[in-house]
């Protein structure tokens, strides 16, 4: 354990342990150089002496110092100082996507699109760059106070793939959210990564993961074998769009899931932009994997195991607690590291790898077994050959009686030109003798392109992402408050425009939010009237919004009885709150009693007639009924493009909105049909503000 004032590199002052995980431990620092803190992550002594690792560790961590993402914790340095290698990383002062889902889960369908789409932009950048991550979860993500994520180790977890650490190829993750090729041990791609974002998407939406059970192992094959529920069943609110993207992303078959992150990203966009988007789904009939069935042996084999499985859990699992900002890389490690302090979670870096090889050998091994066409004696145990030649791979694949054949080039900066890079069925999978392995070699790295920023001044933020993505280059958007400039359009870039950049440089645009909104508290307005009710929000810069009525027997007629915004609430001025006003006690109708039939009339010759007392209907005034006028509205002195109009009558029948709409200015003189009883007086609402009020006198209306 390195002690605080240790110089690194002859430039990072170590100040104190912050965290520690099964193979590395975590130190805050201060480089003297730049005058900055920074987290170093040291190699534990146990694993220098392999020489495998080291290297895979050293090749992983350079090519995550290649990262420059926005989104993603960035690598500054890698070093070693005799048996000692670290790598200097972004210190993070915030909390993990694990703790603010705990906090504020479920989240909104727009918020989960917002994370993901800053998730999946980091996948995408790694990807570019040819490195996956594996381990994708919510415990890897950290947040800061600005609402800003950044994906944490991307590349250190794969520097664990050496052969001297585990057989089961690729095969590394957290059980609750790696893919079915992870739990298998087989070979991972980059739909492995989009995968485990689906199941943090799932999260985020419904603040539970898809698969729940009592073993480590029994998660895994429920990954394997089962379909992921639908997020709506835990959440009913969430978007049918969103729905539809998380589905896809989990699909079991890698061939049905997105097949980049491009691809994942168009579809989160797109919802975010129309909610009600359905995202179609590919479907594979006839690769639907065989369900695995466990025998009474294989069920034994993991009890046993699970002991170890869980002993490892316990101590060596790299989600922990921590008590200020800058413990976002402690660990768990209680026995070990008990003078670290505890409060919030996140990564210490590759600490939860060893229980995860366990888990996956485990379910690799049932993954073997049970499958008949692999447990005969003729199967073959694919070679791994990364970084061998085309030549080199074919006397080893000939070897083992399999055959290989090239299926494209790709750039690479972590291979040599020439060298295999990519296979399929990876390393340590079984096959049957004579079968084809798909390799992939490693080109020259292309010469990167220059292009020029365009100018995205005034532009809506949208548009500014489209325009970016024409000259290749990455959209990460920072939201301030603007009076001046109107929401949702560009206040500022960063590289500017003019400027000579790489294509898929991260351009900085600041977007408006508008004016700053003033929080008010949301007046009592129980038992007043319309009228105080409505000068009291206008008090304080809210406005009326619906007035329906209802009978009450505790309420006098023409009072509010309730608010749709409770009293002391904070609002945005110019937010709405409706009433219900009360009718007064309810009239009981009696009941009807049908009439008896009345005898004929006798008429009586010496009784005056009608005409001659004068008992006619002619001159009686007309009996008081509902009646409807027709009122025109015009437009006040103010240039505006559109007006909230509210229309409230206050007649015999009580007080109540009879109009209330956004009216654009052409609209005007607006004619509005007004119906009512007996005398009254309409007021007319301008945006919150009263114009000028009417009498008006149902009665006149010519019945």
């Amino acid at each position: 354990m390195l002690e605080p004032g240790t110089l690194l590199g002859e430039r990072y002052e170590i100040i104190e342990k912050i965290g520690a995980g099964g193979m590395s431990i975590v130190y805050r620092a201060k480089c003297n150089r730049l005058q900055r803190f920074v987290a170093i992550k040291v190699l534990r002594e146990e694993f220098v002496k392999d020489e495998d690792f080291v290297k895979k560790f050293k090749s992983e961590a350079f090519a995550a110092a290649s990262l420059s993402h926005p989104n993603i914790v960035g690598i500054y340095d890698v070093g070693q100082e005799e048996d000692l290698h670290y790598i200097v990383m972004e210190y993070v002062e915030g909390e993990t996507l694990k703790e603010y889902i705990e906090k504020n889960g479920p989240l909104a369908s727009e918020v989960v699109l917002d994370f993901g789409n800053q998730i999946v932009s980091a996948i995408r950048h790694a990807h570019s760059k040819h490195i996956i991550h594996r381990d994708i979860k919510p415990q890897n993500i950290l947040i800061t106070h600005e609402c800003v994520l950044k994906v944490a180790d991307f590349g250190i977890a794969r520097a664990v793939d050496s052969s001297t650490i585990v057989s089961t190829g690729n095969a590394i993750g957290s059980v609750h959210y790696f893919s079915p090729e992870q739990a298998k041990g087989r070979y991972v791609n980059e739909t492995s990564d989009l995968y485990s974002c689906g199941i943090v998407m799932f999260e985020m939406a419904t603040k539970q993961l898809p698969f729940e059970a009592d073993s480590h192992v029994s998660i895994a094959l429920k990954h394997i074998n089962e379909e992921i529920p639908q997020p709506s069943l835990f959440n009913k609110e969430i978007w049918p769009g969103l729905e539809s993207i998380i589905l896809r992303a989990t699909k079991k078959q890698q061939e049905e899931r997105y097949q980049n992150a491009d691809s994942m990203l168009e579809d989160i966009r797109k919802v975010q932009i129309n909610p009600q988007a359905i995202i179609e789904t590919k479907v594979m009939d006839d690769s639907i994997d065989q369900t695995i069935l466990l025998t009474d042996v294989q069920t034994q084999f993991i009890r046993q195991n699970e002991k170890t499985t869980n002993k490892l859990d316990s101590s060596q699992v790299s989600a922990v607690k921590m008590t200020s900002p800058q413990d976002l890389y402690q660990d768990d490690d209680e026995e070990e590291d008990e003078e670290v302090p505890k409060g919030y979670k996140v990564l210490a870096g590759i600490g939860g790898v060893l229980a995860t090889l366990v888990i996956v050998g485990i379910v690799a091994a049932i993954a073997f077994f049970a499958l008949p066409s692999f447990s005969k004696p003729d199967a073959v145990v694919v070679p791994g050959v990364l970084g061998k030649t085309i030549e080199e791979a074919t006397k080893i694949f000939e070897s083992k009686d399999l055959k290989v054949k090239q299926v494209g080039e790709e750039a690479s900066n972590l291979y040599e030109p020439g060298t295999i890079m990519k296979q399929t069925p990876g390393a340590e999978e079984v096959v049957k003798p004579g079968s084809t392995i798909e390799v992939i070699v490693a080109s020259a790295e292309e010469e990167v392109k220059e292009v020029i920023v365009p100018d995205l001044k005034d532009l809506r933020a949208a548009d500014a992402q489209r325009e970016l993505e024409k000259y290749k280059l990455e959209f990460f958007p920072e939201r301030r408050y603007d009076d001046k400039v109107e929401m949702n359009q560009v206040i500022e870039q960063s590289p500017g425009a003019g400027e000579r950049v790489e294509e898929g440089t991260v351009i900085t645009v600041v977007i408006s939010k508008g004016p700053k909104q003033v929080l008010v508290k949301v007046p009592n307005l129980e038992n007043m009237t319309v009228n105080e009710a409505k000068l009291a929000l206008n008090n304080v810069g809210l406005r009326l919004g619906q007035t329906n009525t209802q009978p009450s027997d505790t309420v006098e007629k023409g009072k509010i009885i309730t608010q749709s915004i409770p009293a002391s609430s904070e609002l945005e001025e110019g937010e709405i709150v409706d009433i219900m006003v009360s009718e007064g006690p309810k009239v009981e109708e009696p009941e009807e009693v049908p009439e008896e039939p009345n005898p004929p009339a006798i008429e009586d010759p010496n009784l005056p007639t009608d005409d001659e007392t004068g008992n006619n209907d002619q001159g009686q005034e007309p009996s008081e009924k509902l009646a409807t006028i027709t009122k025109v509205i015009n437009a006040p002195d103010q240039a505006k493009d559109e007006y909230h109009v509210v229309l409230l009558l206050e007649d015999e029948l009580g007080a109540r909105s009879v109009f209330d709409q956004v009216v654009k200015k052409e609209q005007f003189p607006l004619p509005v049909q007004i119906t009512g009883k007996g005398k009254g007086v309409l007021t007319t609402y301008f945006d919150g503000s009263e114009e000028y009020k009417d009498n008006i006198n149902f009665n006149e209306v010519t019945q």
